[in-house]
C-alpha cells in the first residue's frame, strides 16, 4: 500500500499544486452533501437513465477516445475537453445536487478506461476533473433554483457549469506553475467540443422533462459528436516535422490502428535526416511521423486503405529518389495485413527486409581453373 501510494503522481507536484487539488476534492465532496436534498422516486429514476447513458456511451466511444487523446499527447500543454458534461450538466439541471454527484461519479468512472493511457493515466488529475465538474454542477444547480421567466434559468445555468469548470482547471493550472496553459483557456477551438456538449445536454433537459424516455435520443447525438472529434484530431500535421519518440509514437500507433476500421502504417529505412522534412513538406496525411531504431521513420495513416498507403509509398520512393535520398519504403494495411499496430509493423519490417535484400548486389563466385 505505502509502495502504491508513493507512486501517485500526485505527491511529486509542487506543494501549493497539493493544496489546491486536495481543497477543491474535498470542496465537491463537502458540497454534494451539505446541498438541501429532497430526493423523489422520480428523480432516482433519471438518476438511473442519465447514468445508463453515460455507460452505455463510454462503451461505445473508447476507443475512439482513447485514439484521440493519444494523438493529442505531444500537443504539450494540452486540454482534453470531452463529452462528461452531456450527463453531468442534465443531472444539474433536473436532479438535487447529492443524485445529481451520483451521476457524474458514474460518468467519471465509466469514462476511465478512454483516459487509461500508457504514459497518460494520472488518476488524481481525473478525481480533480471530476470534483471540478461537481463544483461546475454546484453552480447549475443553484442557477435553476432562480425564478426566472422562459429559459433564464437553463440559459445562466449553462453558463455557470462552464465558468466554474473552466475556473477549476485555471486554478489547478496556476498552483502548479503551468502558466502556459492559460493562454489555452482564452482560444474559442477549446471550448468547441464543450459547447456543442452543453448545448445537446440542454436539448437532453428538454426532452426529459417532455418525455423521459426521449433522452435516449441523446446518445446517438452524442455517439455523432465524439466520432466528429476524433475525425478532427486524426490528422493533425501542425508538428509533423519534429519525429515523436519511439514510446510516444508506438503508444499513438496502438490505440489509432486498434480505434480505425482501416489504417495503415508506412515505414522508411533511411539515415538521411532530410527525409523527415520531405515527408513533412508532401503533407501525405501522416497523423504522426515516429522516429524508430536507429535509422528509420514510421508514418501512422489513419483512416487509409491499403490501395491508397500503395499509391503513397510510390510517390514517397519517387521524391526520395529525386532527392537523391536512400531510403527503403514499406508499407502495410488493416485490415489487409492485420489487425493491431504490431501486426502492420511486422508485415512492414518484413518488406523493408525483403526490398534491402533485392537491391544488394548478388554475389557470383568465378568457375574454378
Amino acid at each position: 500500500m505505502k509502495s502504491a501510494i508513493s507512486a501517485w503522481s500526485l505527491w511529486r507536484a509542487p506543494r501549493c499544486a497539493i493544496v489546491v487539488i486536495l481543497m477543491v476534492d474535498l470542496a465537491a465532496a463537502g458540497t454534494a452533501f451539505s446541498f438541501p436534498t429532497s430526493i423523489q422516486v422520480s428523480d432516482l429514476g433519471t438518476a438511473a437513465l442519465l447514468g445508463s447513458l453515460s455507460i452505455v456511451y463510454s462503451r461505445f466511444t473508447v476507443g475512439w477516445e482513447r485514439a484521440r487523446r493519444a494523438l493529442r499527447q505531444e500537443k504539450l500543454p494540452t486540454l482534453y475537453p470531452n463529452l462528461l458534461a452531456t450527463w453531468a450538466f442534465a443531472a444539474a439541471a433536473l436532479l438535487p445536487l447529492t443524485l445529481a454527484a451520483a451521476v457524474i461519479t458514474v460518468a467519471a468512472i465509466a469514462e476511465w478506461p478512454a483516459r487509461n493511457i500508457a504514459g497518460q493515466a494520472t488518476p488524481y488529475r481525473y478525481v480533480y476533473s471530476t470534483a471540478g465538474a461537481i463544483l461546475a454542477a454546484t453552480a447549475a444547480n443553484s442557477c435553476m433554483s432562480l425564478s426566472l421567466p422562459y429559459q433564464l434559468p437553463l440559459a445562466l445555468a449553462a453558463l455557470g457549469y462552464m465558468l466554474v469548470g473552466v475556473a477549476a482547471v485555471a486554478l489547478a493550472m496556476v498552483s502548479a506553475g503551468q502558466y502556459q496553459g492559460l493562454s489555452l483557456l482564452l482560444k474559442a477551438e477549446t471550448h468547441k467540443l464543450e459547447v456543442l456538449t452543453i448545448a445537446l445536454a440542454a436539448a437532453q433537459v428538454q426532452l426529459i422533462t417532455l418525455h423521459i424516455p426521449l433522452a435516449w435520443l441523446s446518445l446517438p447525438a452524442a455517439i455523432v459528436i465524439q466520432r466528429w472529434a476524433v475525425q478532427s484530431d486524426l490528422h493533425v500535421t501542425d508538428a509533423a516535422i519534429r519525429p515523436m519518440t519511439e514510446g510516444a509514437w508506438l503508444t499513438v500507433a496502438r490505440e489509432v490502428v486498434a480505434a480505425c476500421p482501416v489504417s495503415a502504417i508506412m515505414r522508411i529505412q533511411t539515415a538521411d535526416p532530410n527525409a523527415v522534412s520531405l515527408v513533412a513538406r508532401m503533407q501525405v496525411g501522416c497523423d504522426a511521423i515516429g522516429a524508430i531504431g536507429k535509422s528509420g521513420l514510421a508514418i501512422l495513416l489513419a483512416d487509409c486503405p491499403g490501395t491508397n498507403a500503395e499509391s503513397l509509398a510510390i510517390r514517397m520512393r519517387a521524391a526520395l529518389a529525386q532527392q537523391s535520398i536512400p531510403a527503403l519504403v514499406a508499407v502495410a494495411a488493416k485490415p489487409r495485413d492485420g489487425q493491431s499496430s504490431a501486426d502492420l509493423l511486422a508485415v512492414s519490417e518484413a518488406e523493408l527486409i525483403a526490398r534491402g535484400a533485392a537491391q544488394r548486389p548478388s554475389k557470383t563466385l568465378r568457375p574454378e581453373a
